[in-house]
């Protein structure tokens, strides 16, 4: 039997990987033409000081604003990029919301559930503090990319079990993973093709085999009880994504669920598109700004 890596040896593993990984590159220019007022955040939370960024309109408008909370991906090991604070300041620029942008924990060095706790309580003190933050607790969306898509919707199902009297007005989830569970080569394949070793590899930085098995991990594991009354939601999902059928699964669950659910599938698109601005990624970031609108205008 293969011997599986300690935690201080995935975590020399996961820094190297972080080393090898290249992000699409986010000129200055382009930051500049989505000019908002920016502050950085440190906001308590059960494992100490959570790193936020808070993006708001240049010219404030009266009255509280909506509110983005915004998950990034990266396989639930990698920070936060420009790419995400690029995408936020578009969010804010045309929505008129201000967004905060959450530099959650990763694994390995903080595995499941480190991070979804962080987040969650992130939500919970936003909403906690939305007469400070000028915002409108009844416009709180939960927006995440890939792991980020994840926790969104782990923190709206925990919100509810947890009785919380925060509700987010909607979610938007894009290319989550929902079933670490099931073996990367046991899963539908496409092109190109993601390696099983590496994958495995992903999954066991965020948590040992067994708690792979966990509904907040595996949401595909969710029992459809646990799944009713939840936000509306719309899923992005990438054809050319090896995570696009367990989410699409996961969406059609919450679906039967009773759930009002929108979702979209992007022929021609790999994961992390919209944040990387690959193919597809125009369509898809005009689909999240008109639900957002929606959402926002009407409560």
């Amino acid at each position: 039997m293969e011997q599986k890596p300690t935690r201080e040896e995935m975590i020399c593993m996961a820094k190297e990987t972080r080393r090898q990984v290249t992000n699409a590159v986010v000129k200055p220019e382009e930051l500049a033409a989505w000019p908002v007022a920016m502050e950085n955040l440190l906001i308590p939370t059960r494992l100490g000081d959570s790193r936020c960024y808070m993006t708001s309109p240049v010219q404030e408008g009266a009255g509280p604003l909506p509110l983005i909370i915004n998950l990034h991906g990266g396989g639930f090991i990698r920070q936060r990029t420009d790419n995400d604070q690029l995408f936020c300041r578009r969010m804010t620029c045309e929505l008129g919301c201000r967004t905060l942008d959450v530099d959650y924990r990763v694994a390995p060095e903080y595995p499941f559930p480190a991070g979804l706790h962080e987040c969650y309580d992130v939500t919970v003190w936003a909403w906690e503090h939305a007469e400070a933050l000028n915002i409108d607790r009844s416009r709180i969306l939960l927006m995440g990319h890939s792991a980020g898509g994840n926790f969104v919707l782990g923190i709206s199902i925990m919100l509810r079990e947890n009785r919380s009297p925060v509700r987010p007005l909607g979610i938007v989830s894009e290319y989550p993973p929902t079933d670490l569970a099931t073996d990367p080569a046991a899963k539908k394949a496409v092109d190109p093709v993601i390696p099983a070793e590496r994958a495995r590899l992903y999954n066991l930085y965020y948590c040992d085999q067994e708690q792979q098995k966990d509904p907040y991990v595996s949401l595909v594991r969710m029992p459809e009880e646990r799944l009713k009354d939840l936000p509306r939601t719309l899923f992005i999902t990438a054809a050319l994504d090896s995570l696009c059928f367990e989410a699409e699964k996961f969406a059609l669950m919450m679906a039967a669920a009773g759930n009002e659910v929108t979702l979209k599938r992007f022929p021609g698109a790999g994961h992390a598109f919209t944040i990387y601005r690959r193919p597809g990624w125009e369509e898809a970031v005009e689909l999240i700004l008109r639900y957002a609108k929606g959402l926002f205008h009407t409560k």
